[in-house]
């Protein structure tokens, strides 16, 4: 018997339903999977999460069985839930994900409420023996603690279950694995800050890790995104020393692999299928919605307006970006809404005063926030663009600083210290854009809605898609310096 025992462990995170590199990622994981097996070496192959994102159509169509079903042509072993899952997902829809799926799914921080136990899909650590080694593979997702209570679940920070499971499980395991959906500054903390874990798969913050990063004994890895790479890592094991000899990180690039034809052909056969079933028509238009990233428009006004009725606040707001393409006169499916508002993005109100709410206004028309750039918290487009807005009228100065200079709300002048209800989208909670919205209280979530599918219900209101083309913001041109 030879002195090592070699592991290979493959792993995949945030593919985000990037349908055209799954073929090409099958191929590498069975072309490796049979060429290192023949040594007589191991192979593990896992995702990290992420791996569905309801913006592509397939997978809104199905709620992510498609992606279950690739998850399953493609061998892999073991799994844990993005928040893409988590949190995009009506409850009731990610208990019926994984029926079909010849997987283990692994998520050691997510409960049931009423019985405090991990969901039925799911386990909260699992043992695999491979060879003489018995590995513990455990899962963990990042805690987004209201979203996930909004849909029902209850979700605990990692570090304190993390310990309890080492702790029970170390001294009967030989190699301890993480597959870690919490992004690469908190793998790097529980790296430093708990003993005992050798290798942390990494996912969610969409990192590079050629090589991987040791800190301390343990291994970091992540593979980037959209599924350009596959990770592997490759562990040695000593049998005599009973301890990792070796352990080594590198990424394989898929589009260097030949996409697996019967693979191709699947992910064809869901499209057609999603198509038929998401192109029936919702209503007919009869005038275009444009989208206008600097500046108002009755589409963007229509969003702000279904938001408000939506949340029943007083006022609606949400940010122009989030339009991605136009909605034309005519017959109007829901996969037209998901092509232009493919965000796992839902509705929220708070209550806040009307001096911050002047700040809020304020601050989304200067031009560099217009154009800021934006990326995560669920936003698929560009820029955040023009503030929409619904039960206001903002009269505001056309200088290169604009300013607000009257705001009425539902046709009385704003009091600047009356508290206000507004409906906006739940993205602003998240990504501090705005620092006067999150000095609100009563923060609600409108989960599990996302917007395109309260815009599938308001865009039926004919006298709202009348109100929309009625002008919200109104600018006035500045005085002339040289007159008083």
């Amino acid at each position: 018997m030879a002195d090592t025992c070699t592991l290979h462990i493959l792993h995949t995170n945030d593919l985000h339903s990037h349908f055209d590199t799954m073929p090409r990622i099958a191929t590498c994981l069975g072309m490796h999977r049979e060429e290192w097996e023949s040594r007589g070496e191991h192979v593990l192959t896992v995702d990290i999460g992420d791996h569905m994102d309801r913006m592509d159509i397939r997978s809104e169509a199905s709620f992510g069985k498609t992606n279950v079903e690739i998850m399953n042509r493609s061998g892999i072993q073991y799994a844990t839930i993005g928040n893409n899952e988590g949190i995009t997902l009506p409850k009731d829809k990610l208990n019926e994900l994984y029926i079909d799926a010849r997987f283990t799914l692994i998520t050691g921080n997510l409960f049931e409420p009423t019985t405090n136990a991990v969901p039925s899909w799911a386990v909260p650590y699992a043992i695999q023996t491979v060879g003489e080694l018995r590995l513990a593979i455990l899962g963990m997702t990042i805690p987004f603690g209201p979203s996930y209570q909004s849909m029902g679940w209850k979700i605990k920070e990692p570090a304190p279950i993390l310990r309890e499971q080492i702790a029970a499980l170390r001294s009967s395991v030989d190699i301890v694995i993480l597959l870690s959906h919490l992004g690469y500054q908190t793998d790097c903390v529980l790296a430093n800050e708990v003993d005992g874990l050798d290798v942390i798969l990494g996912g969610h913050s969409h990192r590079t890790l050629p090589h991987g990063e040791r800190m301390g004994g343990t291994l970091i890895t992540q593979a980037g995104r959209f599924g350009e790479y596959v990770g592997h890592v490759k562990l040695v094991w000593d049998r005599k020393r009973k301890r990792i000899s070796d352990v080594q990180a590198e990424l394989f690039q898929t589009e260097q692999y030949q996409a697996d034809e019967s693979m191709s052909q699947f992910i064809e056969s869901e499209k057609v299928w999603a198509e038929n079933r998401l192109f029936q028509p919702i209503v007919q238009l009869e005038q275009d919605m444009h989208i206008g990233w600097t500046e108002e428009t009755p589409y963007g006004s229509f969003i702000a307006a279904s938001i408000r009725k939506w949340t029943g606040a007083e006022i609606g707001m949400a940010n122009g970006g989030l339009l991605l393409t136009d909605l034309p006169r005519g017959s109007l499916s829901f996969a037209d809404l998901l092509h232009s508002m493919p965000h796992p993005i839902n509705a929220c109100a708070v209550t806040i005063t009307g001096a911050q709410l002047t700040t809020v206004l304020e601050q989304a028309i200067q031009p560099e926030m217009v154009h800021r750039e934006l990326r995560g918290y669920g936003f698929r487009g560009k820029i955040e663009g023009w503030m929409c807005v619904d039960g206001l009228h903002v009269r505001y100065s056309e200088d290169d600083q604009p300013q607000i200079i009257q705001i009425e709300v539902n046709g009385q002048p704003l009091d600047p210290e009356r508290l206000y209800r507004v409906g906006t989208i739940d993205m602003f909670m998240y990504n501090r854009m705005f620092p006067d919205l999150l000095l609100g209280s009563e923060v609600t979530f409108f989960l599990p809605e996302m917007l395109r599918e309260v815009l599938a219900t308001t865009i039926k209101d004919q006298q709202m898609l009348q109100n929309a083309f009625l002008p919200r913001w109104e600018k006035i041109s500045s005085m002339p310096k040289n007159q008083s």
